[in-house]
């Protein structure tokens, strides 16, 4: 006699793009769950090497990919999840987000493959029953953004949906605009010393509904808006106590930098200027890295 399926069960990543790991772990999920719930990671981070496909993009490249092997629409579900840059906060969204969909007393089975510290997550719902993934060795999306970023061939395991999909965006503005951030990046990461952590002066000045922002000139985030202030040489520390630090791993793009944040207006030798603070708030995926976070979390202190 087969066990009944359990009623839910969650899926967390990036899925920049999907591939076909992802889509065995939502089959081999749906053999053990009635409905999965994709939460599609780093929703509120603007396009960038690391990231660089919407939510919606990549709901609709993993959908067309599961129904191109018979998933039935309505047993996958996709929603956005953001990034924090803290792991309660994070967590405590999944949480939401699960309850949200399934309702808050359905039991849930957390699906993934625990591989290395990007997965670690998987610990933090003792709650939830795991369902261990299948591996699939030799597949990673990294690699995979890689190739398409520097036109090598793509790797095998691209569903067909997602090819035509990756073909597509590749003519687009925004294709070119990744190319040039990803040399920029792959330059700046070669003039540093191996495995070092930078440190970086950001100040975040809030008054009369207006937030001070600097818009970014060089490849690296062309366009977005950061809090003024800049990087230090390697292994050059601020001169004084900041109000606040954001130093997550992985905040920054080119190498593992802390952002020591002052709360009031930036000294006159950067220039920014004053934008819409409802604006800025209702605009994420504007902001440069973890720039946005910095705000919603530190701007009410002002």
């Amino acid at each position: 006699m087969s066990r009944p399926l359990a009623p839910a069960a969650v899926f967390v990543g990036r899925f920049q793009p999907p591939h076909a790991a992802h889509v065995a772990t939502v089959q081999h999920a749906l053999v053990h769950a009635s409905r999965v719930l994709v939460l599609l990671g780093s929703a509120n981070l603007a396009r960038s090497i690391r990231n660089p496909f919407s939510a919606p993009e990549r709901a609709a490249m993993f959908g067309a990919a599961l129904r191109e092997t018979g998933v039935r629409r309505g047993r996958v579900l996709f929603r956005p999840l953001p990034d924090r840059f803290n792991a309660e906060l994070w967590a405590a969204d999944v949480r939401a987000a699960a309850a949200e969909v399934f309702g808050p007393e359905t039991p849930v089975q957390l699906v993934g493959f625990e591989k290395d510290a990007s997965t670690a997550y998987l610990r933090w719902f003792p709650a939830w029953e795991r369902l261990p993934a299948p591996e699939l060795p030799g597949l990673n999306a990294t690699d995979l953004r890689a190739a398409w970023l520097t036109g090598r061939p793509l790797p095998e395991g691209v569903p067909p949906p997602v090819r035509a999909f990756l073909a597509r965006f590749a003519v687009t503005p925004a294709f070119i605009r990744l190319q040039a951030e990803w040399a920029a990046v792959e330059a700046a990461r070669a003039d540093l010393p191996p495995g070092i952590h930078l440190h970086e002066e950001r100040w975040l000045h809030v008054a009369q509904g207006q937030v001070w922002l600097h818009t970014r000139q060089d490849d690296i985030g062309r366009g977005l808006w950061e809090l003024p202030g800049r990087v230090l040489p390697p292994g050059e520390l601020p001169a004084t106590p900041a109000d606040a630090l954001f130093d997550h791993p992985a905040r920054a793009l080119v190498a593992p930098t802390a952002a020591h944040v002052w709360l009031g207006p930036p000294p006159a030798s950067f220039v920014a200027r004053p934008v819409s603070l409802q604006r800025a708030l209702v605009l994420p995926r504007r902001f440069f890295e973890d720039h946005h976070v910095i705000l919603t979390r530190l701007w009410v202190r002002e």
